[in-house]
């Protein structure tokens, strides 16, 4: 049925309109009716009229919701603690970890998440962000009451396509052509030098050298996973990488493809040798000892500071 409009008659006295009783049944329709807008509750649960900004629609900025305490938090209980503080059975969240909780991939960085409770907690999801931005990982329950793994997300952050079309782990990574370097955002940071001493001979200087950590160089190869040319590599005293490529020939007495030292070859045209680095030390993050709960004034300054004076 339509929304009944009361009729409010032709003069002052109400002449001609819908009496006390008419106009009654006309209201008790329009808020009983549940096809009608007006006959339903504004929020976030089933059946009700949404405001803009619910569930961050038409929303302009995200709320702030301040911290939430995850630490002991399972995939529905934390569901109670967002029900008291901003209503519904939806909402996001973050927290921020400063080294001292157990079971994060790294100690120092940020987390986010969706949680539903009920038997949805499948739904639930939290991604991990490391504090160099280089790292993301994400999880998503494997109970109601149990976290599943961390997996880390692989992206160009952290990872190079080789000469050879393989995507690899990277840390600082520098592509070495026949002319030229391109290093990535991290390698950038140690100002690497090119040297081009002859043909096939190559220096990298201004590193912290090859990486120690897993691999650290990579060849060059054709479709059948030949090198395309012979390598020969090593680390000076100072760091710097030395590079020489040459023509291949097969060594008879071992039976391996081995540098044709009398045959200095470029690396080819439109290919490279890749090189890891070693990464260079991430400064320590300096945890404050003032409790977060602690909130100072001038006056409760100055006695803290005096306190600690007298106790030197």
């Amino acid at each position: 049925m339509a929304i009944q409009t009361i009729n409010l008659g032709s003069t002052p006295t109400g002449a001609g309109g819908d009496t006390f009783r008419s106009t009654g049944v006309k209201v008790n329709e329009n808020f009983t009716n549940n096809t009608h807008a007006a006959s339903r509750m504004v929020g976030t649960e089933a059946g009700n009229v949404m405001e803009v900004g619910a569930f961050g629609l038409g929303r302009k900025l995200a709320a702030d919701i301040g911290v939430v305490d995850i630490v002991s938090k399972n995939p529905t209980d934390l569901y109670s603690y967002l029900l008291s503080k901003n209503g519904g059975a939806y909402d996001t969240y973050y927290h921020t970890n400063n080294g001292a909780t157990p079971g994060f991939p790294e100690s120092y960085g940020a987390i986010r998440g969706y949680h539903i409770t009920n038997n949805n907690y499948s739904y639930s999801w939290q991604i991990f962000s490391g504090i160099d931005g280089k790292y993301q990982y994400i999880r998503s329950p494997i109970s109601a009451t149990v976290w599943g793994a961390w997996y880390a997300l692989y992206t160009a952050a952290n990872t190079t396509v080789d000469s050879n079309g393989f995507i690899k782990k990277a840390s600082p990574i520098i592509k070495l052509f026949a002319g030229k370097i391109e290093a990535n955002e991290e390698a950038f940071e140690q100002n690497p030098n090119f040297e081009k001493v002859s043909v096939g001979h190559y220096l990298l200087k201004n590193t912290e050298g090859f990486s120690d950590n897993g691999w650290y160089i990579e060849m060059p190869k054709d479709a059948n996973g030949n090198v395309l040319v012979a390598v020969q590599y090593q680390q000076l005293e100072d760091d710097t990488i030395e590079v020489k490529t040459f023509a291949k020939k097969f060594d008879e007495d071992t039976g391996d493809i081995v540098p044709n030292l009398e045959k200095p070859r470029d690396i080819p045209t439109g290919r490279w040798i890749d090189i890891r680095l070693k990464a260079l030390l991430q400064p320590k993050i300096k945890i404050s000892d003032t409790p977060i709960d602690f909130q100072p004034t001038n006056l409760a300054q100055a006695v803290s500071e005096a306190l600690k004076d007298d106790a030197e």
